[in-house]
């Protein structure tokens, strides 16, 4: 075992640790395996825990998709080399408020869950690029959400959104945003700020545009981004 991973399981905890095998084995979560699937650039992809310590607190990409999970021990969110999660398919109904400590967080997975809104720790995660929440029950999403600057993809179609925080405006390396089938009546006026969009999906909603919307959306439309209203 090498210096490097001795130093990752005494940061962890070996206590943590042991949390996460026991949570893994009593959710029949199985041990890491390759899962085969054309679909996928690179053949298929990696999923389950690894009962091996060494490669547990090494792990970079997790993926808990379809175990029908209802929740997440906190502990998970101290495997901080973990750069992609994926929690697609589960029964969650919120994240634990240490979701922030996972500051190499690139890629954020939780579609066709039960949550109802997102702890606004989320707002730690300035390395994420992606963040898919779509069909879910969130009616809410945190004005925190303003601190993820590096965000280029946001999913949150099909939940019950009636607004949008106005600090969505100071993301603005979104190159794709989708809220259709939500209770959108109006956006944000900082919205507008949003110019390097290529994809934006409204529909489903019963927006009512305002004059700054509409020119907005024009000039979205000229520089070639594909809009559904």
């Amino acid at each position: 075992m090498s210096k490097k991973v001795i130093d990752l399981i005494n940061k962890i905890g070996d206590g943590a640790i042991q949390k996460i095998l026991n949570w893994a084995d009593e959710n029949k979560i199985p041990n890491l395996k390759w899962i085969e699937h054309d679909s996928y650039l690179k053949g298929g992809y990696f999923k389950g825990i690894p009962r091996d310590r060494d490669k547990l607190v090494k792990l970079t990409e997790l993926n808990l998709l379809g175990y029908q999970l209802d929740s997440l021990p906190k502990e998970i969110c101290d495997l901080r080399d973990i750069t992609k999660l994926y929690l697609s398919g589960n029964k969650l109904s919120k994240l634990p408020i240490e979701i922030g400590k996972l500051i190499n967080l690139q890629e954020l997975y939780i579609p066709g869950n039960h949550l109802t809104h997102l702890p606004k720790e989320i707002s730690s995660l300035t390395n994420l690029e992606v963040l898919s929440i779509q069909e879910n029950q969130i009616f809410e999403i945190p004005k925190e959400i303003g601190n993820l600057s590096n965000l280029t993809i946001l999913e949150v179609g099909r939940n019950q959104l009636t607004s949008l925080p106005k600090e969505i405006g100071k993301l603005t390396k979104l190159t794709r945003l989708t809220l259709w089938k939500n209770k959108l009546t109006k956006l944000p006026n900082e919205i507008v700020n949003l110019i390097n969009l290529k994809e934006l999906d409204f529909l489903y909603n019963k927006l009512e545009l305002s004059q700054q919307d509409v020119i907005w959306l024009e000039k979205l439309l000229e520089n070639n981004c594909e809009v559904s209203i």
